[in-house]
């Protein structure tokens, strides 16, 4: 029997093929189009422009590549000013971080979610652990996880964590079924279960009384214990470790004085930038910056005691609410290392690198609406001048949206962005602690 196609069907499944690609290519150049539009990079998008800041990217390949090799490395703060492509930056980074096979959570600063309470901010991120490999996220992966592959990694080393608890409720999470499960997820994520109920759900899973602690679990001291034990977990699943991307660092300006200095200790863990209480943990963090936290608050350079700058105030705080020393020291220290150069500094980009992200942009937009675009670069860059990048694909967008609308040459001049004032705001925050460090 002659099972050969065709020569005419051939050619329409060929057709038919080409039509497919091209609606795709279609559908993810407008995907690309309206991110750049609405100001919100996305996965698509940082793989379908080049990338704009090779050395940053590397920096970061060899920070992941010590964390996969086991060794512990410091994070880093990104700065940059508004436009630069800070969140561009840190969504690309999220994708490779992703693609090498870490689980990764990003997590903007916000009313809603601060860094002045470690635990609280740990309910923030661990729900939205993204995994390499898995759509279906972490509370599918957990629920297929055999309990035997964490006795030797972590309840065998309960002493490496601040507090053993959360090792317990991990532990029984993946022996629970039905309502137990679901009680012992929300805790793994950051919401609380009663000793009580973690108690009783132990005797039922494990036909024994589960051990006493040493001491009661307090959010405002032992939140490192659920980021080391999920760290821990992700690695031991078969993970490379866990990436904690954080947007909007500097919005910690906004909190109180005293609230800051638990913000920046925090972070300072995070970052494993701390000598008293080092992370030895396969967690690596990284945090971009406005550059205006430093002028507006950290080095502001004026002798008034009522506003002194956070370089100075902080560490003063330090000693006077802990009555310590080092942790005054470190508190200097933390300044220092989030200004060095292992903390890089978004530049503007060069001409030609602008000039070639600018016509990706023009390319992409004629895919997604089927014409020709054409725009004169260097007369929009006469247009606009030193004005962030953030300005120009704006302006380019605008420019080719009318061009299109009306089939003729259009420029349009985009306004400067300004921005934020981050002068410290006690009632913007909602979760505000009063002054205290209990």
């Amino acid at each position: 029997m002659n099972t050969a196609i065709p020569p005419q069907i051939s050619h329409q499944n060929n057709q038919l093929s080409q039509e497919a690609n091209l609606d795709l290519a279609q559908q993810q150049a407008i995907s690309v189009v309206e991110s750049l539009r609405a100001g919100i990079p996305t996965r698509l998008s940082t793989r379908q422009l080049p990338d704009l800041r090779p050395e940053l990217t590397r920096l970061i390949e060899q920070d992941l590549a010590q964390l996969e090799a086991g060794h512990h490395p410091r994070g880093r703060l990104i700065w940059g000013s508004y436009g630069q492509g800070k969140t561009h930056a840190l969504t690309a980074l999220e994708h490779l971080a992703l693609d090498r096979g870490f689980a990764v959570s990003r997590v903007a600063l916000s009313r809603e979610v601060s860094c002045h309470q470690l635990f609280n901010f740990y309910g923030r991120v661990a729900p939205l652990i993204r995994l390499p490999d898995s759509a279906s996220g972490l509370a599918a992966l957990l629920s297929r996880k055999s309990p035997q592959g964490i006795q030797s990694s972590i309840m065998d080393r309960l002493d490496r964590y601040q507090h053993p608890l959360p090792a317990f409720v991990l532990e029984n999470l993946l022996y629970a079924s039905g309502e137990d499960q679901d009680l012992l997820y929300g805790d793994l994520v950051g919401s609380r279960l009663t000793l009580t109920d973690l108690r009783r759900i132990h005797r039922a899973n494990r036909d024994g009384v589960m051990p006493r602690f040493e001491r009661t679990f307090k959010v405002s001291e032992d939140g490192t214990a659920y980021f080391g034990v999920m760290a821990d977990a992700l690695k031991t699943f078969g993970y490379k470790g866990w990436v904690l991307l954080i947007d909007e660092v500097e919005l910690i300006g906004r909190l109180g004085k005293v609230s800051r200095l638990k913000a920046y200790r925090n972070l300072q863990w995070l970052l494993n930038w701390s000598a008293l209480q080092p992370n030895s943990f396969p967690l690596y963090t990284i945090g971009v910056v406005a550059s205006g936290l430093r002028t507006d608050l950290w080095y502001r350079g004026t002798t008034n005691t009522r506003t002194l700058s956070d370089s100075v105030a902080i560490p003063d705080l330090a000693l006077e609410k802990l009555g310590s020393q080092e942790i005054a020291q470190e508190m200097k220290t933390f300044f220092t290392q989030a200004i060095d150069p292992h903390c890089p500094v978004l530049k503007p980009l060069l001409p030609q690198a602008q000039k070639t992200l600018l016509t990706e942009i023009i390319t992409l937009h004629g895919i997604a609406f089927g014409w020709d675009p054409s725009l004169d670069l260097d007369l929009l860059a006469q247009q606009l001048g030193d004005k962030p990048v953030r300005t120009y694909i704006r302006a380019t967008l605008e420019s080719l949206d009318m061009a299109y609308l009306y089939q003729e040459s259009w420029q349009v001049a985009t306004t400067e962005l300004q921005e934020a004032s981050l002068v410290e705001d006690e009632a913007y925050f909602r979760l505000e602690d009063p002054d205290g460090l209990s």
